[in-house]
């Protein structure tokens, strides 16, 4: 599973990537240079999970869905402003509270995300 790291603290993502690089079935992966929106990092990382520092505001929760709706089998985890709690966004009508944040309830949220699946273009 391709893991995107976005708009987090240094050490916050150092947390994050100690806890993801401990499940081999779990990839971090950097968006080239460039892309300066969500989506464009999403499409040229192609992930399949992006985890983020949540802004707790609404407008955040209206960014996000707006990026599901362009990466429709991607999932979102947002981490609480307090790295205490996270939840998992993703195109089920419903967001699942993780509760307290946990290497093993990080790892789990990340499972529970459905991959995303890249087809490459027919080279006709």
């Amino acid at each position: 599973m391709r893991i995107l790291l976005d708009n987090m603290s240094h050490m916050l993502r150092g947390i994050v990537t100690n806890i993801v690089a401990s499940d081999p079935q779990c990839e971090i992966v950097a968006a080239p240079s460039g892309p300066n929106t969500l989506s464009g990092r999403i499409s040229a990382a192609r992930a399949d999970v992006v985890i983020l520092a949540a802004a707790n505001s609404s407008s955040e929760s209206d960014q996000i869905f707006a990026v599901l709706s362009e990466h429709p089998t991607a999932s979102v985890i947002a981490i609480a402003s307090g790295g205490n709690q996270a939840f998992l966004y993703d195109l089920r009508p419903h967001i699942t509270l993780i509760g307290e944040l946990s290497p093993s309830a990080l790892l789990s949220a990340i499972k529970l995300a459905r991959p995303l699946v890249w087809q490459k273009a027919d080279a006709d």
